[in-house]
């Protein structure tokens, strides 16, 4: 977060921040607590107080396995209904659907219901029992939810495949960012990247962390929710060569080698027509999170970029059992925007 002038003085103050812990219904979660300090003033901000509170729900949704934001909205958009149709179905006020579709946490028991309603075959027994079958609305619900029972089998073996180099069969966890991985939003950010920077291999690799792990640092989840490893050349997605070969293959961007000497060579990549056929629209905090890895990285060769990377902690202390990195080390990035 930028640095911000102090309600108390003239004085520039930087966001700080500690080991604390936080209770949330009777439960305790040690997060990393950030605010401000002015002399004895210590203080924080209305986006301060999210990040810090977005640590505890992360770990308490973790803990007792409920849905996050992103998949309770991505269940509704699959049947195509709207939040009040999704809510009457469920039993909820709109209102407190809404909130959880923005952030709010479930009770236990609304939270088994919105995961119930995630398998088709289940959320069709739910639309029976919440109005007549026989009404033109129920039809155009039934329709669509046949329409994916009969599609479940047909995906299975890509689902295997996506989950396997995606990780996004695992709940979300401090290990992806408490996001589970979504390909077209991965395509989403590599056309990006790879438009505004044109990246090689090791350099997309790198550009990938800094854009989960900077996302978090600013907004406690993750961007695109990828688990990341320590390798001896830094930090890469967990199955970066098998993720880059799933995009490829499913025509999203090609993939040229180029033999520098020997075995050595470099890997460059270009957008293909089928990139233009996936929304490539950002939220506002996205955006911001791309900008600022430009910001950051323009410009930068190879060995500037790993030398950088080699310096954040997130490398250091896990590269020599090439372990997979908690986004816990988002909150100790060294790499910062040069405002020169």
């Amino acid at each position: 977060m930028k640095p911000i002038t102090s309600p108390f003085s003239d004085n520039l103050l930087y966001l700080k921040n500690r080991n604390e812990k936080i209770s949330f219904r009777k439960e305790e979660f040690e997060v990393v607590y950030h605010y401000y300090e002015d002399g004895l003033h210590q203080f924080t901000t209305d986006e301060v107080d999210d990040l810090n509170l977005k640590q505890v729900y992360n770990q308490y949704r973790a803990k007792h396995k409920l849905p996050f934001a992103d998949e309770i909205k991505a269940i509704r958009e699959k049947y195509q209904l709207s939040a009040p149709k999704m809510a009457e179905i469920l039993g909820f006020g709109t209102n407190i659907y809404r909130q959880y579709e923005s952030g709010e946490v479930p009770n236990q028991s609304n939270a088994r219901l919105i995961q119930l309603a995630d398998d088709p075959e289940e959320f069709k027994k739910l639309v029976l029992l919440s109005e007549s079958p026989e009404s033109k609305e129920s039809e155009k619900i039934l329709k669509k939810i046949n329409t994916l029972i009969e599609n479940k089998q047909k995906l299975f073996s890509k689902t295997i495949i996506h989950n396997y180099v995606l990780s996004s069969n695992l709940r979300p966890s401090s290990f992806n960012g408490y996001k589970q991985a979504n390909l077209n939003q991965i395509i989403k950010v590599m056309s990006h990247l790879i438009e505004k920077l044109n990246p090689t291999k090791t350099i997309l690799n790198k550009l990938l962390f800094y854009t989960d792990f900077l996302h978090y640092r600013s907004n406690g989840m993750a961007f695109m929710g990828l688990e990341y490893r320590a390798i001896p050349y830094g930090t890469v997605p967990s199955r970066y060569d098998s993720l880059l070969e799933l995009v490829a293959e499913n025509g999203y961007i090609n993939r040229v080698q180029t033999v520098l000497t020997g075995e050595i060579y470099k890997e460059t990549y270009s957008l293909t027509d089928k990139t233009s056929t996936i929304e490539n629209e950002f939220s506002k905090e996205e955006q911001e999170t791309l900008e600022t890895v430009e910001k950051i990285f323009k410009g930068k060769i190879v060995s500037e970029i790993v030398a950088i990377n080699h310096q954040e902690d997130a490398w250091l202390k896990n590269h020599q059992n090439r372990e997979l990195i908690d986004y816990q080390f988002a909150f100790g990035l060294k790499v910062e925007i040069d405002e020169k």
